[in-house]
């Protein structure tokens, strides 16, 4: 009986030495041999664990598609990345993600990590691989509706669009769209090679969002005079004319509170509100936080009137484009 079990325990401990060989497998370099470049997209990834070098993996398989990854842990890696028919492989010594975030999953839809292996040294190594063929299509389709609801945007905005500030902002949701398409055509070149050109680019929409803002009139309306003076400078720069009869109208007021002095910093807190109007009726209404702080008292409404300066180009743009 117990040469039976020790006999079962020496099988077992061969299985297991058999299992963690240390001799390394070839995908390390070579993922091609196993996986067609032609057919995968592939990326090895190293960790101190096997979880670890799976994530790491599908993050590296990520970077290829030049995806936003945030890398919270700040750690480095050595990424091997396959991207070509070339059978080259390159090392990309960047920082890279521990977990892939949420736009990479989706970006990498249908990716698995097909292979582990374990050193001598404790280090774990994995293979992931993505099929081009399905990533293809789902990339294809994307673009093909991103096009779609960008043209339907455009066609309304120009023929359709009850005023210029609705123009505006369905023009501005057009952009946003095709910021994504070029993101899936970028995707859809990795895997295929070749993109879809798009009729309504970057330069065309940023085009037509320049003639709807020179298009606009506003009167301008503000608590004070620095207030009014940032405001209509920020609608002079958005291309905007400045008119004292339009039936449009922004107006911005400042709330602040007392200054503050805390630990030798005097401080400032506040709001800015603007409101855009058609006559009587508010169309758009918005309000952004303020908060400065200077060594010196005298500094601190000069710092505030520079914060608002320097943001408020953005801020009108937010408000009219938000209706």
């Amino acid at each position: 009986m117990n040469i039976k079990i020790i006999t079962t325990l020496l099988l077992s401990l061969l299985l297991a030495a058999c299992s963690l060989t240390s001799s390394q497998p070839s995908w390390l370099d070579q993922p091609a041999e196993n996986y067609s470049q032609k057919r995968y997209l592939s990326a090895v990834g190293e960790a101190d664990s096997r979880n670890g070098a799976n994530d790491r993996a599908l993050a590296n398989l990520a970077k290829i598609f030049e995806v936003a990854i945030k890398d919270q842990s700040l750690d480095f890696s050595e990424a091997q990345i396959t991207t070509g028919q070339s059978g080259r492989v390159t090392t990309n010594k960047q920082s890279l993600a521990r977990y892939v975030s949420t736009e990479a999953k989706h970006v990498l839809e249908g990716a698995q990590v097909v292979e582990t292996w374990q050193s001598d040294d404790g280090r774990s190594f994995a293979l992931a691989v993505l099929e081009k063929a399905p990533a293809e299509r789902r990339f294809r389709e994307g673009v093909r509706s991103a096009d779609r609801k960008i043209e339907e945007r455009v066609i309304y905005a120009g023929q359709r669009a009850p005023n210029p500030i609705a123009a505006l902002a369905v023009l501005k949701q057009a952009r946003e769209i095709e910021n994504q398409r070029s993101n899936l055509n970028r995707n859809l070149g990795v895997v295929s090679g070749k993109g879809i050109p798009a009729h309504y680019d970057q330069a065309k929409l940023e085009a037509l969002l320049r003639e709807a803002l020179v298009a606009l009139h506003f009167n301008v309306v503000a608590d004070s005079v620095q207030l009014q003076q940032s405001l209509e400078s920020a609608v002079s720069a958005l291309g905007i004319t400045l008119d004292e009869g339009s039936f449009y109208q922004l107006k911005a007021t400042m709330d602040t509170e007392e200054i503050q002095k805390k630990q030798g910093w005097y401080w400032l807190r506040g709001s800015t509100e603007i409101s855009l109007m058609k006559y009587d009726e508010v169309i758009a209404k918005k309000r952004w936080p303020l908060k400065v702080s200077a060594t010196d008292k005298g500094q601190v409404e000069q710092r505030a009137r520079d914060m608002l300066s320097a943001n408020m180009v953005d801020y009108v743009y937010e408000l009219i484009t938000s209706n």
